[in-house]
């Protein structure tokens, strides 16, 4: 199958250009299919906690019985260690129950906590897969992360789980796809990803809506936080590691990318590339910096502010709220 990623090359100040930079947005025809289900939920229902039904493209998921796990880490048959009277395919088959048991008690674990919002019991549940929900109101799209990074340089604030944890600071358990959809139902108006022409040097900034990113979790203590996500991010372009500032600037919903596999099917850029909350300029995020921002290791701008940052595993309310 072709993709977007087997035709990159590297540009001359060392942004990664793609295939799908030619292709434009994503189509609004392409997300019909969620608009209706998430239309479905929201018009003549009275305000609460709703759960709707599950459809064939995303059967109910339990703690017991995932729809889909996705492993944090691929295990190489290099690695895997035999037991004394264990051939490879019963090591192979033993590692990967045990890492499965490991995922399905943290899918228990992060179905346990409730997003730290007003009222969290008239949230509005958009998918019986994905925890993924949109305030009464209909004014924020709220999600649940865990803290996977605190020290170090960054490409992301967050990511899809099982993709880019080691270059962002947050990993987030829900279709890329989804959080688009669900954008659009909260009303954000979906501008374009970045451009670039290698031929030229021409930039052209992310566009799109403005959102604020608010992240609410518990500290050791127990007791409520709260912090623009921007304060978790060092600007390291602009202040030293002695005298740290956060990031100044905002995202935009510049939208994912799509592009045609070899069967003529489209596909959401970000869904396989797991990028969510851009800090470096992917084409496939979500959500991007309206500012030149290289993905070249050695032009980042961006590093974790760690003081600020809660321990690993943390769980994080994640609030997107578009500003018009």
């Amino acid at each position: 199958m072709a993709t977007p990623f087997s035709e990159s090359k590297e540009t001359a100040d060392g942004r990664r250009q793609t295939a799908a930079d030619a292709r434009g947005v994503v189509g609004t025809k392409n997300l019909l299919p969620l608009l209706l289900t998430l239309a479905i939920l929201l018009i003549g229902s009275e305000t609460g906690c709703r759960k709707p039904v599950p459809t064939e493209r995303t059967p109910q998921l339990t703690a017991e019985q995932p729809a889909e796990v996705q492993t944090t880490e691929r295990i190489s048959p290099l690695d895997l260690p035999a037991a004394p009277d264990e051939d490879y395919e019963a090591a192979r088959e033993r590692i990967l129950a045990e890492e499965r048991a490991k995922e399905l008690a943290l899918i228990k674990e992060e179905r346990k906590v409730v997003p730290m919002v007003d009222e969290p019991e008239k949230l509005i549940l958009l998918d019986p897969t994905d925890r993924l929900w949109v305030t009464p109101d209909r004014t924020s799209v709220v999600m649940i992360g865990r803290v996977v990074l605190r020290e170090g340089f960054l490409e992301l604030l967050a990511c899809r789980m099982g993709s880019k944890e080691h270059e962002s600071i947050l990993s987030v358990r829900v279709t890329p796809q989804l959080i688009h959809a669900a954008l659009l139902v909260v009303k954000a108006r979906q501008g374009k990803p970045m451009q670039f022409s290698p031929d030229t040097e021409t930039f052209v900034p992310a566009s799109g809506d403005k959102i604020d990113m608010t992240l609410r979790w518990k500290d050791e203590s127990g007791t409520d936080r709260e912090a623009k996500a921007q304060d978790w991010v060092w600007d390291m372009a602009n202040s030293p590691e002695d005298a740290k500032k956060p990031m100044a600037t905002h995202w935009v919903f510049s939208g994912s990318r799509e592009y045609q596999d070899d069967e003529g099917k489209n596909r959401y850029v970000a869904d396989e590339t797991g990028e969510l909350f851009s800090l470096s300029n992917f084409v496939g995020a979500i959500l991007d910096v309206p500012i030149q921002s290289s993905a070249d290791n050695t032009r980042l701008l961006f590093g974790c502010f760690t003081e600020r940052i809660p321990p690993l595993d943390t769980m994080v309310t994640i609030m997107l709220t578009p500003v018009q």
